[in-house]
């Protein structure tokens, strides 16, 4: 009941992932460290909140 079909559906999407994990890590990765971004630039800063009563 498909199993072929489901067999090429399987392998087909097994490639995706392999490719879309290769894309993001192999190549991205050190685009984004060629491009200067670093860790602090992705994080918000940290509101200093006051320590007043709320009425």
């Amino acid at each position: 009941f498909g199993g072929e079909a489901l067999h090429y559906f399987a392998v087909a999407l097994t490639i995706g992932i392999c490719f879309g994990i290769y894309s993001s890590v192999l190549v991205m990765a050190p685009l984004v460290r060629w491009l200067g971004v670093q860790r602090e630039d992705l994080v918000k800063p940290i509101k200093e909140r006051k320590d007043e009563a709320v009425v």
